[in-house]
């Protein structure tokens, strides 16, 4: 027996990742950055990130992406995940918001001066140029 949406998707042969849902999409990364203990995660500029990262203004030069659920961040982008260092601390010149509203940090923890918030749009850093730390989500 099909078991036939009213999009015409037949539901019994299709993964929720082959179905390509954005709804889902959006739930799969709130669900990662709660199942990696309420912190917001660095991971691959291509993986569909929530904020990335660039060492160059107007979003040229290397990158790192962020996720985070609304409320979590990431306390340190000096350190990936496993506790490798990263080269992003104090080097972030240009952000990216894909989605959400984001404040970014000079301090880690969340602390001293910061940009923000910031809507979905490319931003380039004024006074906080090479000065970024850490980043929240807002929404």
């Amino acid at each position: 027996m099909s078991n036939i949406n009213n999009h015409g998707v037949d539901m019994n042969n299709n993964t929720l990742a082959q179905l390509n849902l954005s709804a889902v999409k959006e739930l799969n990364d709130e669900v990662a950055a709660t199942c990696s203990g309420g912190e917001g995660f660095l991971t691959s500029p291509d993986s569909d990130p929530d904020v990335i990262l660039y060492k160059d203004p107007d979003g040229q030069g290397l990158s790192i992406g962020v996720n985070a659920a609304t409320g979590d961040g990431v306390s340190n982008i000096g350190i990936l995940p496993g506790g490798q260092e990263s080269t992003f601390n104090d080097t972030v010149s240009s952000i990216k918001v894909v989605r959400g509203t984001w404040s970014f940090f000079q301090n880690q923890g969340y602390g001293g001066d910061n940009t923000g918030p910031l809507a979905p749009g490319l931003y380039n850093l004024g006074h906080n140029n090479d000065a970024i730390t850490s980043a929240l989500r807002n929404a």
